[in-house]
């Protein structure tokens, strides 16, 4: 039981607030916490790798308007050709023109 609140505090659960989970929701939350936080760290990463390519660095707000902008539902849908293509030439696909 000390393991399980050990590892309940490393995921900012209080001692109350442990004693009142279910050990399903305990797991819940722990696994949630350590979802979440390995989705940060990748970010961070990408981040981080994306950055050190630019050739000049923009101040925060820039890149923050350009990554979490709302983007319209044809810009969401509509695939990039060039993308779609190189995707299918990695697979070994030859793209066909379309005709009717």
């Amino acid at each position: 039981m000390g393991e399980a609140l050990s590892v309940a505090r490393d995921c900012n659960i209080s001692e109350c607030e442990f004693w009142k989970l279910t050990p399903y929701d305990l797991i819940s939350r722990v696994k949630s916490h350590r979802r979440n936080a390995a989705i940060g760290y990748l970010y961070t990463g990408w981040f981080a790798e994306r950055f050190a390519r630019e050739e000049r660095l923009q101040g925060p707000q820039t890149y923050i308007d350009q990554f979490f902008r709302e983007q319209s539902p044809a810009e969401v849908d509509a695939p990039d050709p060039v993308m779609f293509h190189r995707m299918a030439q990695d697979w070994g696909l030859e793209i066909e023109p379309y005709s009717e």
